[in-house]
Order: C-alpha cells, then sequence, then structure tokens
C-alpha cells in the first residue's frame, strides 16, 4: 500500500455541494479585502524598522542609495563600479519607495517587500474567493503568510519576496487565460490575450528583479497544460504574442546595459552569476548529493505545520471533492509546488530561501485541505475537536511566533554586530569634502550606515594622484602588508560586522 492510503483520507459521509460562486453582498465582497489590508499593515509593518539591515539587505540598500544618488536606474552599481549580479528591479523599487524621504534608510529599504507581500495576499484572497467563495478566500489568505519562509522577508530589504509577487500575479493570471480558453462559450484571442499579456508582463517584471522568475514560471505553466491537454496554448496567437511584447522590457534593459558597460562586462557579469548555480561543472564545489534530501525537507519543514496539510491533496480521491474551478485550482497548485521543487533541488547549491517564489504553491494546498476540512466536505481526523478551532489556534502560535521574532530574536542578532554606530563613527571620522576608499574590504552593513559613497580600488597605488590625504578603510591584513610601503597614519580600529579586525587609515 502506498503511503497515501495510510493517511485519514475520508470523504465527508454528505456530499457537500461545491461553494456558491455567485455575486456576494456589497459587505462580503469588501469586507474581507479590508480586513486583510488591515493584516497586512499589522503582519507586515510590524517590525519594518526592527533591528539593522541583515546580511545583504545593506547591499540591496546600498545599490539602491547609489542609484538614487547618481540617477541611473537602469546600471545598478556599487563603490561607484557596474554590479549586474542581479538585475534593477528591487534596486529601482527601494530607490522609488525612498525618493519621497531624499534617502535610502532601512525602513524604505524594507518597504517594498511589505507591499510586495500585501499584494500576494490580496491575490490569494482574490483568487479562492472567486473559485471557492469569499470564506474559502478568507482562509487561504490567512494561512499564506503564516510561514517560517516568510518570517525574514517580510519586512526584509532582499529580493525574494518582490520577485514571489511577480511570479504569483504571472501564474494567477495566466490561470484566468486558462479558464477562458477553456470555456467554450468565452473562448477567443481578445478575451485570452489581455490575461496573457499581464501574465508575460509580471514574468518580465520578476525577470527584471532576478533572473529565474520566468523558471517558476513556466516549470508551472508546461506541467499543467500538458496534464490538462492544452498544450496547444503554448503556441496560440495570444501567448506568442505576449511573450514577445513581454520580452520588450527586457531586452531594452540589456541594450541599454550593453551600451553603457559593454557586452563583454555583461555577460561576463550574468554567465558568472549562473553557471555556478545551473551547471555542476561550473559549481565551485563538488556536486552537493546529500541536497538532493535536505533541500525538499528544509523546504517542507519550514512551511509546518501548513505542509503536513498538503499531503492530503496528493490522493487521487481529493480532487473529486471539487467541480471544474476548484480541480483547476489544485492542479495550478501541484504543478506550481512539485515540478519546481524538483528542479531547484537538482540544481547545485540553493538555499531553500531561493525557492520562496514556489512557497504559495504549497500553502495553496494546504488552503485547499483546510476548506475541505472546514466545510466537512472532506472528514476532520481528530475528533472531538474542530478543525475552526485548530486553524485559529494554529494563527495565534504564528503571531506569537512573530512577536517573539520582532522583538527578541532580531535584537540579539544585531547585539555584537551593530552597523549603525560603527557607520556612524566612520562618518565622525571622514570629512565630508573627503572620498573613503577601500581596497578587498566586504562589510556593506557599515558602509551602508556610513551615509555617503565610497569607492573601491585594487591598492593604494591606484589612487588618484590628486588625492592627498586619503582616507581609506582597509582589512588588518592590508594595513600590515602596505603600512611598511605608505606611511599609513591610522586613525581608529574597530571590527566589522562578522569580528574582523579593520582600520582607518589616512595615507600622506
Amino acid at each position: 500500500m502506498s503511503i497515501l492510503t495510510s493517511l485519514p483520507f475520508r470523504l465527508a459521509p454528505h456530499p457537500v455541494k461545491p461553494a456558491h460562486r455567485s455575486s456576494p453582498p456589497y459587505g462580503r465582497r469588501f469586507g474581507p479585502t479590508a480586513c486583510l489590508l488591515v493584516l497586512c499593515g499589522g503582519l507586515f509593518f510590524f517590525g519594518l524598522n526592527a533591528g539593522e539591515l541583515y546580511q545583504t539587505e545593506s547591499l540591496r540598500a546600498m545599490v539602491a542609495a547609489e542609484m538614487l544618488r547618481s540617477g541611473d536606474w537602469i546600471v545598478p552599481t556599487l563603490y561607484g563600479e557596474p554590479l549586474l549580479t542581479k538585475p534593477p528591479g528591487m534596486y529601482a523599487a527601494i530607490a522609488a519607495v525612498s525618493w519621497p524621504f531624499g534617502q535610502v534608510t532601512t525602513l524604505s529599504a524594507r518597504l517594498p517587500s511589505v507591499l510586495a507581500a500585501s499584494i500576494v495576499v490580496i491575490l490569494f484572497y482574490r483568487v479562492f474567493a472567486r473559485s471557492l467563495g469569499w470564506r474559502a478566500g478568507l482562509l487561504a489568505a490567512l494561512l499564506l503568510p503564516a510561514s517560517i519562509s516568510w518570517l525574514q522577508r517580510a519586512p526584509s530589504a532582499e529580493i525574494d519576496m518582490v520577485q514571489l509577487a511577480w511570479v504569483a500575479a504571472s501564474l494567477f493570471c495566466f490561470l484566468r487565460a486558462l479558464e477562458i480558453a477553456e470555456t467554450p462559450e468565452r473562448r477567443g484571442f481578445g478575451r485570452e490575450w489581455p490575461w496573457w499579456q499581464f501574465a508575460m508582463l509580471c514574468v518580465a517584471g520578476g525577470v527584471l528583479t532576478k533572473w529565474t522568475a520566468a523558471a517558476f514560471f513556466y516549470l508551472t505553466v508546461v506541467p499543467l497544460l500538458w496534464y490538462r491537454g492544452q498544450m496547444r496554448l503554448l503556441w496560440s496567437r495570444a501567448h506568442l504574442l505576449s511573450a514577445m511584447l513581454g520580452t520588450l522590457p527586457c531586452l531594452g534593459w540589456i541594450a541599454a546595459v550593453a551600451a553603457q558597460t559593454g557586452w563583454p562586462s555583461f555577460f561576463d557579469a550574468v554567465r558568472g552569476e549562473a553557471l555556478p548555480r545551473l551547471s555542476p561543472a561550473h559549481h565551485t564545489r563538488p556536486y552537493p548529493w546529500h541536497e538532493l534530501a535536505t533541500f525538499p525537507l528544509a523546504f517542507v519543514a519550514s512551511n509546518l505545520p501548513w505542509s503536513a496539510a498538503a499531503l492530503w491533496t496528493l490522493s487521487p480521491r481529493f480532487a473529486e471533492l471539487w467541480d471544474e474551478r476548484g480541480k483547476r485550482l489544485l492542479q495550478l497548485f501541484h504543478c506550481w509546488t512539485w515540478p519546481n521543487l524538483l528542479f531547484w533541488t537538482m540544481v547545485p547549491g540553493h538555499h531553500f530561501r531561493h525557492a520562496l517564489p514556489l512557497q504559495p504553491g504549497l500553502a495553496g494546498l494546504a488552503a485547499l485541505t483546510w476548506i475541505a476540512w472546514t466545510d466537512g466536505r472532506l472528514r476532520w481526523p481528530i475528533p472531538n475537536v474542530r478543525p475552526r478551532q485548530v486553524f485559529l489556534s494554529l494563527l495565534v502560535l504564528w503571531l506569537t511566533v512573530k512577536i517573539v521574532f520582532v522583538t527578541t530574536i532580531v535584537p540579539y542578532r544585531d547585539r555584537n554586530r551593530a552597523p549603525k554606530s560603527k557607520g556612524e563613527q566612520l562618518a565622525a571620522l571622514v570629512p565630508t569634502s573627503e572620498t573613503l576608499y577601500l581596497f578587498r574590504l566586504k562589510d556593506e552593513g557599515i558602509l551602508f550606515y556610513y551615509g555617503r559613497p565610497a569607492r573601491r580600488l585594487s591598492s593604494p597605488m591606484c589612487l588618484p594622484k590628486e588625492e592627498r590625504g586619503a582616507y581609506c578603510l582597509l582589512t588588518e591584513l592590508e594595513y600590515h602588508q602596505w603600512s611598511p610601503l605608505c606611511l599609513l597614519e591610522p586613525l581608529e580600529r574597530f571590527n566589522d560586522e562578522q569580528g574582523h579586525p579593520i582600520v582607518l587609515v589616512k595615507l600622506p
């Protein structure tokens, strides 16, 4: 017997009618959306300014700050040099929301992830409500963000949540196009094409945020169309025209970057970013065979306890609980989750946070199980306890985890880092009229809170000749190597975020 037959999977004793989907009263149509907006405001804005920028948050904020100062929103730069490992989408989003403040701050750097997370929650509600009713939509929307995967990403200055929003929006638009194509009385280019176009523009937005967005989209769409016998839609005019128009923003950005930096620089940067992640032969270490087990386990564990409920959807009998709209939604979430999880498991060297854009697929499967439990079409496996009580208890537990994370864990992890105080100390020592130079040092946290432009050079010999009394930030090794040669004047010693000693010096 398979593991699926051992699950406590039983249909309700009396068949449950599909959820009524006629237009609800005004209060029910807009009331849940308003409640979710309030929830998102409290859930995602809470902790927005808690703690200092952490890990690569500082890198995103620094690049956005340079973009805002220079006015060049095409080519991301770091320390005055092009940084093309990621497209400019996230940097531009941070710069855009920071523009009213006049500078990038901790709060404004994290604001795009909050807005993206809120949009995804509302989209999740709308998709479920349209197919299964507003109560189902509300349950699904409440379940979606209650995940460890979201804990450090909303709020955050990282790219992942913004990319998730683009991927989710593209797939939900595709779902509408598929629904129209499968409805004879609604079928037609004029009705399908707008939704295909919205989907492909969202894919383009995702690609301009992080290269992998198109992979998440097509790893979902192709299996779903194949399963439903609709592969012809990939060759339809609506999809091909939309794909052509959707590539124009990406091609336009590539051409603009190549015009400024040159084609070799662009291709070298993209190849250096992509090949180690997609090709085992170009990976920096032997193929991590253990990740074939640890990666999917980490992904499932990061979404507990909801991922356990998703197991019920693996039974073929689960699809019998739904009408055609519900089955289409179920199949979308299956194709969103498992083909993507298989692909990103096979690709070497990916942390489970890189798979964040497939988390809504697993959350959608879990939501369908909880909807079936709460409305009675699937028998609840725990006797003498109502599923709604358990669901609300899990949400309260999640809110407790969120509060503890923001009030306790975030301050604890920043206890010994203190990049803000060190950056302000550095700014007080370097005159505002002087440029700060660095060489091998990598500590964007301190340099972000330094708040002024810095330049990276290969060695002190590359300093401009007119620069007398230049201020340089060195590692301890650089200081010992170059002090006999350059007559360095040490001004201050302190530790970087990793605890390694660094030295601020002044050249003669």
